[in-house]
């Protein structure tokens, strides 16, 4: 693309408020007369990730149109053939049009400037209005002009690229929401090759994230990379491995009556079950090894729980987590807050950091670290209140390193965490959290939440 800039000059990307619209793009200039615009019109409002993706694309767009045109007119020939289809076709019939109601903003909005005939015949047209349809649709689009110049692009409207990457954890695992053969289809042929590994994999769910990359031998931050782009691109799910102490329930996201439809879709995927009866058993949360155990093959053991992952598929079930609370103090009774997810980001280096900002003055809170005297007494103070910390005193037989795994998860107990969470953050063992709100039942309370 450096060859292409340097025959045409690219102007600068622009940005204009008008009433309630904002008209974002990028204009090009072949000829000292000639300037092309391509132009996305958006809601006042819009976020500023959005309309910074649109001119991206817009200039993404440019360069490859100008190239085209300087190589064989192309955009020349493809607006000379619009006018001709335009005329033929007579897309606005003005005598059609009640003379009462024949103003501007009628004529926009009730007919479409491309007509059947145009699409068909210009591909120039063609691509302008794949490009629109599909990002208003799915945030996505795959453009192709000319039949000689693709490439993909993606609309984030919820987060910027370094959040969603970063927010995805080393235990966590996904699936793929459409078969692993049409997500590569829809690939440029210069994707990495880490992408093209993970999407290869069967049956990812089963393992963590970690793990997956350790199997592919890829390093973690490609693997986590490569994730975050399939969910942006609308192709994956992130959820947690299937294993068997997971527990799950019917989700109330999806309306009842679209359970037929589903329940055809069920019945191609996994003939040997019936979608009620299996659905049936999730009314009430359950754990999955209550299920599991009336199976004694394994080939039969990974069958169901590929169901259950086609149920998360559709959101008709929830996992839920547990998540650690510190105990509101008697005296003053105030209700636990719903959590929500960890805004702290996941890498190789943050499972020994605790992560909140008053914790960056203590030491590594990890297993097999002692914390002295000093250390733990700044954090019991710091997140429990002073009848807590009386009580927790006068607590008979209580062995150091209890008091120091105590200290350890309070700052997660303190922000509502999940389980999973804290045993990645601190290297603990579950079995060692499992001790510690038995010992500290009175400090510390697991409350399962659906996420």
């Amino acid at each position: 693309s450096s060859g292409i800039n340097a025959e045409w000059p690219l102007r600068p990307g622009f940005n204009v408020e008008i009433d309630n619209l904002v008209f974002v793009g990028n204009p090009f200039q072949i000829e000292p007369d000639d300037i092309y615009n391509i132009v996305f019109v958006v809601m006042k409002g819009t976020s500023a990730s959005v309309i910074n993706s649109l001119i991206s694309l817009s200039t993404r767009m440019s360069i490859a149109f100008a190239h085209e045109e300087r190589t064989c007119k192309y955009i020349s020939k493809s607006i000379s053939e619009m006018l001709r289809h335009y005329n033929e076709d007579d897309v606005v019939k003005r005598d059609e049009v009640d003379p009462e109601n024949m103003d501007d903003d009628n004529i926009i909005v009730e007919h479409c400037p491309f007509s059947k005939m145009i699409e068909d015949e210009s591909t120039f047209a063609k691509t302008l209005k794949d490009v629109f349809d599909s990002i208003k649709e799915n945030c996505f689009a795959k453009v192709l002009i000319n039949h000689t110049i693709n490439f993909s692009f993606f609309i984030d409207k919820h987060t910027e690229r370094s959040d969603m990457v970063q927010s995805i954890a080393p235990f966590e695992s996904f699936v793929l929401l459409r078969d692993s053969t049409s997500i590569k289809n829809s690939l440029n042929s210069d994707s990495s090759p880490a992408l093209i590994k993970l999407i290869e994999l069967q049956r990812p769910y089963f393992r963590n994230i970690k793990d997956i990359a350790l199997q592919l031998e890829l390093e973690y931050e490609e693997v986590q990379e490569a994730v975050a782009a399939l969910v942006r691109w609308c192709k994956a799910l992130v959820l947690y491995p299937i294993v068997s102490t997971n527990e799950y329930m019917l989700s109330h996201v999806v309306s009842i009556s679209r359970y037929p439809e589903f329940q055809a879709q069920f019945a191609k995927e996994f003939p040997n079950f019936d979608f009620y009866t299996e659905l049936s058993k999730f009314s009430e949360r359950v754990n999955l090894s209550e299920i599991l155990d009336f199976f004694q093959d394994k080939e039969t053991i990974d069958s169901y729980k590929s169901m259950v992952v086609w149920f998360l598929r559709h959101q008709l079930l929830v996992q839920l987590f547990a998540h650690l609370y510190i105990k509101p103090p008697k005296d003053l009774g105030f209700p636990l807050k719903r959590p929500s997810r960890s805004s702290i980001p996941f890498s190789e280096d943050t499972c020994s950091d605790c992560g909140e900002e008053s914790c960056t003055d203590h030491a590594s809170l990890t297993r097999g670290v002692t914390l002295s005297d000093m250390e733990r007494e700044k954090m019991f103070h710091t997140y429990l209140s002073k009848s807590q910390v009386g009580r927790l005193k006068r607590m008979p037989d209580l062995n150091p390193t209890a008091l120091n795994d105590l200290a350890k998860v309070l700052p997660h107990a303190h922000a509502g965490r999940t389980i999973e969470e804290i045993l990645w953050r601190t290297n603990m063992q579950r079995s060692e959290i499992c001790d510690l709100t038995e010992t500290f039942n009175e400090f510390l309370i697991t409350i399962k939440h659906p996420q």
